[in-house]
């Protein structure tokens, strides 16, 4: 089955490159805009199931999808939502080095040993992302076509280290920029590899 994660739109703490964890931000209107581009990409995709985080930047986002597939109806997965940031939530990364220098290093150079102050690690929000995979909403029943799950740069950056067979220590070197969409082949047994978005 070919599973598509896709980042939500732009919201204002995107363009301050605030971080946003489990703060529920809107998307602002080049969000918006970013979310009518993501149903044109997906117009030769056969989306059968719409999944989201959440967070209303995710639903709003799968909403806009959603309605430009025929009025497909999303349905929210809780282990879809971003990273837990804890503390540093709302700040900038100026605000952060400021206050929490040497965990800023850490999460730049080695973030598989990273927990956030007041937040989750990322081995627990991989241990999430892998409970969705083998687990997912869908199991049980047939899908016949694709599914669409829109979520994060955090979860999507994990599913490309698990389809890629990466350790933790290169997440930061997936890129996932807002409204981009990354295409695998979802097997049972919560196994991914990467697919072609076509």
């Amino acid at each position: 089955m070919r599973l598509f994660f896709v980042r939500h739109g732009e919201t204002a703490w995107n363009l301050e490159r605030r971080y946003q964890g489990r703060t529920d931000v809107d998307l602002c209107a080049a969000g918006l805009a970013t979310a009518r581009g993501i149903a044109s990409a997906l117009e030769t995709a056969h989306v059968a199931l719409l999944l989201a985080s959440p967070l209303r930047r995710a639903r709003v986002t799968a909403g806009v999808v959603g309605e430009a597939l025929g009025g497909l109806p999303t349905v929210v997965d809780e282990r879809l939502t971003e990273i837990d940031f804890g503390e540093w939530q709302g700040l900038t990364q100026q605000e952060v080095k400021a206050h929490w220098p040497r965990a800023l290093r850490l999460w730049k150079q080695a973030p598989q040993t990273m927990c956030f102050p007041g937040g989750e690690s990322l081995g627990e929000a991989l241990e999430r992302l892998r409970d969705f995979l083998r687990h997912p909403p869908w199991e049980g029943r047939t899908v016949s076509g694709d599914v669409l799950a829109v979520s994060h740069a955090g979860p999507i950056r994990l599913a490309g280290l698990v389809a890629e067979r990466r350790p933790l220590a290169q997440f930061r070197q997936i890129a996932v920029d807002p409204g981009a969409v990354h295409a695998f082949e979802w097997s049972a047994g919560g196994a991914l590899r990467r697919a072609s978005c076509q």
